[in-house]
């Protein structure tokens, strides 16, 4: 008997099917995400061990370090992700990687410690750079992006591998460069980040999940402060009000948080929500820190001053990255009213040299409260209507035809007997050509010679159109039926 082999779980470029719908966090996802909870534990642990201004910064490499390879390979699944065996290795062996770049972390700034870190990053450098290279070879569609990334990881992983060659302070030197080329990265070719289209559903929705995994952070900061010290009626107000802010800034950022920027074609509103969203998680694992610490200080006079910096300056920089946010995503509603909330948080943080402990955390907990309240009572936010994957291009009216005129395969193969990989449907006149990935790429010259602006695939599971004269993915205006044409059919033959 011979059974047909399907493609059904390969690998391909996920965000130009119009067929997908919206898109939700998988269980591999979810999984993946739990290696990071540790992470963000022990980076926080790093703050609390220290709060002084080196500390600080410490806290803020390693918490962006560790940030970015989340960042790298959320981007990568919302693009590539598959049900291939391959793909599901790769992605544990990503998570084991962070989960023992986690242990080390804390030492990461010690000669006992860094070369650990040093090793551990770049490993999960470089499996992201292995997933790369089988999506260059699977899928051709994706090929310069999948370069790009090869090359700038790929860099950034050497660097860090040479810096094993170093000792501190010299190797510290060199993981920056290896961690501003990780950064460059994506932005090396703007015009690839367009035309490879992210996930308008998906992406909000991750970048969510992590927020959620910082306030568990926080909250459990709060329940360590909590459990470290006597109970009095001032530890467990203290400890009721940080809880309180966690559940504010919780509501602020699932309700009053746009997430419209991130959908723009533009590339700079992007960046910017890209870029928020990591002062938005960093300030809240540093508030988690500071409500510990004003936990363990609610007894005393005063808080100290660090404690103070801390939750001051980390309900500051929330209250202004969700702000930036909204103004990039074109919302100028409450502006004043938030930069007001900023300036009532650094009077209060600076007022606690002269107040109980108890007073500040409370001060802090009535400006998040107040914002929420001014928030669902005068936020005029209009309810948008969901942004398409695609957008259309104005040779939409030129996709006249769904059906091939020819069932034996690339007309001008067929007719030369050459060899063709994939095959592109002319949705103007029906021509059917071969791809970019084939020898002959007649589907391009057809263009060339017709001008015909509108290609769409032939392949199973892939529902898009290509404009050649935007150079971008458009919406297909409707399904092409399933085409094989006998002469390349895949079968395999297995006797009964």
């Amino acid at each position: 008997m011979a059974r047909v082999i399907t493609n059904r779980r390969r690998q391909r470029l996920r965000t130009i099917d119009t067929e997908n719908g919206e898109r939700h966090a998988s269980w591999l996802e979810l999984f993946f995400d739990l290696v990071f909870v540790i992470a963000v534990s022990h980076v926080a642990s790093v703050l609390s061990a220290d709060m002084s201004a080196v500390g600080l910064l410490k806290f803020a490499l390693l918490f962006f370090s560790v940030w970015w390879v989340w960042v790298g390979h959320t981007f990568y699944a919302d693009r590539f992700e598959s049900e291939e065996p391959e793909y599901r290795v790769l992605t544990f062996a990503g998570m084991l990687s962070v989960a023992a770049l986690a242990l080390r972390i804390e030492a990461a700034f010690t000669p006992e410690g860094s070369d650990a870190f040093a090793l551990f990053y770049s490993q999960i450098l470089l499996i992201l750079v292995l997933s790369y290279v089988r999506t260059a070879i699977y899928v051709p569609l994706a090929r310069k992006l999948a370069v790009q990334y090869i090359i700038g990881l790929g860099c950034s992983a050497s660097i860090f591998l040479v810096s094993l060659l170093f000792d501190p302070p010299a190797q510290f030197g060199i993981w920056a460069i290896g961690l501003a080329v990780a950064l460059a990265t994506p932005f090396l070719s703007p015009n690839l980040a367009r035309t490879i289209p992210i996930d308008y559903s998906h992406i909000p929705e991750r970048f969510g999940l992590f927020t959620i995994i910082v306030l568990g952070e926080a909250v459990i900061a709060t329940a360590n402060g909590a459990a470290g010290v006597p109970w009095s009626l001032a530890t467990g107000f203290t400890a009721v009000f940080g809880f309180a802010m966690a559940a504010c800034i919780w509501w602020l950022n699932f309700e009053f948080v746009e997430d419209d920027a991130i959908k723009r074609p533009v590339l700079l509103p992007r960046i910017i929500y890209l870029f928020g969203h990591f002062f938005i998680v960093s300030s809240i694992v540093a508030l988690g820190v500071g409500i510990e610490h004003a936990i363990k200080e609610a007894h005393e006079a005063r808080l100290h001053t660090p404690t103070l910096f801390l939750l001051g300056g980390s309900v500051s920089v929330f209250l202004a990255a969700i702000t930036v946010v909204r103004l990039v995503a074109g919302n100028f509603s409450l502006i004043y009213v938030r930069f007001a909330a900023i300036g009532f948080t650094l009077a209060i943080a600076a007022a606690g040299i002269f107040v109980l402990p108890i007073a500040v955390v409370a001060g802090l907990l009535g400006v998040l409260i107040g914002s929420v309240l001014i928030e669902i009572r005068l936020n005029d936010s209009e309810v948008t209507e969901e942004t398409p994957q695609l957008y259309p291009c104005e040779h939409q009216d030129e996709a006249v035809t769904f059906e091939p005129r020819s069932q034996e395969g690339c007309e001008e193969c067929v007719k030369n007997n050459y060899k063709w990989v994939h095959l592109r449907l002319c949705l103007t006149c029906g021509n059917v050509g071969c791809c970019d990935s084939s020898k002959n790429t007649h589907a391009t010259k057809h263009f060339h010679k017709e001008g015909h602006p509108l290609m769409a695939s032939l392949e199973d599971d892939e529902n898009w159109s290509w404009c050649y004269s935007d150079e971008r993915f458009v919406p297909l205006a409707r399904r092409i039926g399933k085409y094989r044409p006998k002469k390349i059919e895949l079968v395999e033959r297995e006797e009964s």
